[in-house]
């Protein structure tokens, strides 16, 4: 039998892939209903001191909530994000920079005045934009009234509101703290988690610096005073909270000594943090009772409230404690406990242990990342991505390679989930340089290293080249931190309207997921690929978006640092068409028809390409519909019958400029 003209020319119009024609599709991860926010949109977090002096009524050198309110028509019309988490702006001594909080329901002056909050909730809800507040409920700064009192004597009602214990004799009759607990802000050789208090002989905990003394959460009137601090906010109009340090909320009752940690290889004289093993002071039975009140607090205010835990998986929290956190549908906790997957891999140094080596290149590893990810999550839970935030170094400078942090981005706003992202990553800002009398992150004004200082990533935002503070502050003006020299190349002014640029490249991922379903709210499933040469197979990374509907997102990403030839292996009977929306490379390549057969990528390269497809599996509700895609499925099987039995069509080839890369086949 011969093909006739017609049958082949609707043949050659479609990309097949002859190992998925009639393979039945592998499962794939669920995809929450479509309703709320946080579910559907972008978070974008402000560290507030760094993101802009609005010089009103007198430029400060430190960001301000007028200047938040300023820069909220950027974010949604040229980012395109829909949230905002804020660093902590409470009144604060600042000693850890907001983190050490001496008033809840107070603003820190230099920031502004509750009214210049209210005016920021109310912008921000004419825009769309939802605002989180960081909730820090693991300890308050020692200059807090309730600490001050609960030092004050051993019988203040206050007093059980702390973690105090009393402390051992040593040898020579020396005081010693009551157990071996270190803390993770080590400002000595000792790194004690614990102060002594001559006024009353006894020590309290304190899980970081010592002016940040632990609440005692097993106390119901600390518990009752916490949960009346999330509503004072609630009723000001915030859309939900990102909880600080939630793992370390709770302390074994018995206050037992840690076990050594068998692969610490840091400083032997250092008694270093990462030299224990927590088991007495994170994830302790209790918590998954907290955060349920903490949720049942924020319903009160609407099912639409966002409750986000911080949760670091270590080696003592696993990625499958950090998903017990989503608690059931019954009993939800977190709405997102924050998965951080992606910022650990997307370094080549683990961001807390500069001991471990990681390799961003390794796509079958990203692939084993987030494929065990998805199918650990309860089908109803949202996922979500971190790629960043103010306690890692930037991605831009833990990749130093553009190219391949315009691949990471787009990843980020195309895996299934809510995606979070950190002020000035959206136009590639690295680390600025901070001189050791500048220093103001007490983790390194004595030990400065690089990787544990925060300082770096924390440098004023470099939004234009208006003067030598990049337009964050005024001219002349000393900055709290310096900005960086690196302004007068990378900011967001000069961004603006550059079609090559990071700013337009995650202002268009971002348009496209907002606007498409596939990609907020769409299931998620990784691809097969055969790459040539074949020794990179493993640096290529290619998943698919989709729902009921029959168009579906490829993405396709090569982190090798050479180029390749793909072959996608999609779960498809037939590909009707495929059109590349987003190229990390050319931006110019837009509606433009590529081969998913033939796809030629630079090295760290990706595209996503929307795929328009025929699968039986797909249905629609109207009788109409259902009925015209049944006529159109017997006319396509026939197609790829005939498709089968008698060869392939002639490839329609690659629709755009040619990669100059010699690919290298062997």
């Amino acid at each position: 039998m011969k093909v006739t003209a017609a049958t082949a020319a609707i043949v050659a119009t479609a990309v097949v892939v002859l190992a998925a024609v009639c393979a039945a599709s592998p499962t794939a991860a669920a995809s929450p209903a479509d309703g709320q926010w946080w579910q559907t949109g972008i978070v974008y977090q402000i560290y507030p001191r760094s993101f802009l002096d609005a010089c009103s009524p007198n430029c400060t050198g430190t960001g301000s909530l007028r200047g938040i309110e300023r820069k909220l028509q950027y974010l949604r019309d040229t980012v395109g994000v829909n949230a905002i988490w804020i660093s902590p702006i409470y009144e604060s001594p600042m000693a850890d920079f907001g983190y050490d909080i001496s008033n809840y329901t107070a603003i820190w002056p230099t920031f502004g005045t509750m009214e210049d909050f209210d005016n920021l909730i109310a912008a921000a809800k004419k825009l769309g934009i939802h605002v989180l507040m960081d909730f820090v409920p693991n300890h308050t700064s020692n200059q807090h009234p309730w600490f001050l009192a609960s030092r004050s004597n051993k019988t203040n009602p206050y007093r059980d509101w702390y973690v105090w214990r009393q402390g051992r004799i040593g040898k020579d009759s020396e005081k010693l703290p009551p157990n071996n607990w270190r803390t993770i802000f080590c400002p000595d050789a000792n790194c004690y988690g614990w102060t002594y208090d001559n006024a009353t002989d006894e020590w309290y905990y304190h899980c970081f610096l010592t002016q940040q003394p632990d609440l005692n959460w097993t106390n119901p009137d600390v518990v009752s005073a916490m949960h009346d601090v999330l509503r004072f906010w609630l009723r000001k109009g915030v859309d939900g909270f990102r909880v600080d340090a939630f793992p370390n909320i709770l302390e074994d009752p018995q206050f037992r000594d840690e076990p050594l940690n068998p692969n610490w290889h840091g400083d032997p004289v250092t008694q270093g943090y990462e030299k224990l093993i927590h088991i007495y002071t994170e994830n302790q039975p209790g918590l998954h009772d907290i955060v349920r009140g903490m949720r049942k607090v924020v319903q009160e205010f609407g099912d639409d409230k966002a409750l986000i835990g911080e949760i670091y998986p270590d080696n003592v929290i696993t990625e499958e404690d950090v998903i017990s956190f989503y608690g059931t549908e019954e009993e939800p906790e977190f709405s997102m406990p924050f998965n951080m997957n992606l910022i650990s891999f997307f370094d080549y140094a683990a961001a807390f242990d500069p001991t471990v080596h990681n390799n961003p290149r390794n796509a079958s590893r990203l692939r084993e990342i987030v494929d065990h990810y998805n199918a650990s999550l309860p089908a109803w839970a949202q996922p979500n991505f971190v790629l960043g935030n103010h306690d890692v170094r930037r991605l831009a400078s833990r990749l130093n390679d553009t190219a391949l942090t315009r691949v990471a981005n787009t990843l980020l706003f195309t895996l299934r989930g809510t995606p979070t992202m950190y002020n000035g990553d959206e136009f590639g800002q690295k680390d600025g340089y901070v001189p050791p009398g500048r220093r103001q992150d007490p983790n390194c004004k004595t030990n400065y290293t690089g990787l544990r200082c925060r300082d770096p990533e924390r440098t004023p935002l470099q939004w234009d080249t208006s003067n030598a503070n990049a337009g964050f502050s005024g001219a002349g003006v000393e900055t709290w931190l310096p900005v960086s020299s690196d302004y007068v190349h990378t900011n967001a002014a000069a961004q603006m309207g550059d079609p090559t640029s990071m700013l337009d490249l995650v202002s268009r991922v971002i348009a496209l997921r907002t606007r498409e379903h596939a990609l907020h709210s769409g299931l998620y499933q990784s691809l097969d690929v055969v790459v040539t040469p074949a020794h990179l197979t493993d640096n290529v990374f290619a998943f698919l978006r989709y729902n009921e509907s029959n168009t579906a997102y490829v993405v396709v990403a090569n982190l090798a640092d050479h180029p390749v030839r793909v072959q996608v292996i999609p779960p498809f009977d037939v590909i009707q068409r495929s059109v590349a929306h987003i190229d990390t490379f050319n931006s110019s390549v837009v509606n433009s028809t590529v081969n998913l057969s033939f796809l030629h990528l630079h090295r760290a390269h990706a595209q996503v390409v929307a795929v328009r497809y025929h699968n039986e599996s797909t249905k629609n509700t109207t009788v109409g519909v259902v009925v015209a895609a049944l006529l159109g499925t017997v006319f396509m099987v026939a197609v790829v019958a005939v498709y089968c039995k008698f060869g392939r069509a002639k490839d329609t080839g690659y629709a755009y400029t040619a990669v100059p890369d010699v690919i290298d086949e062997r």
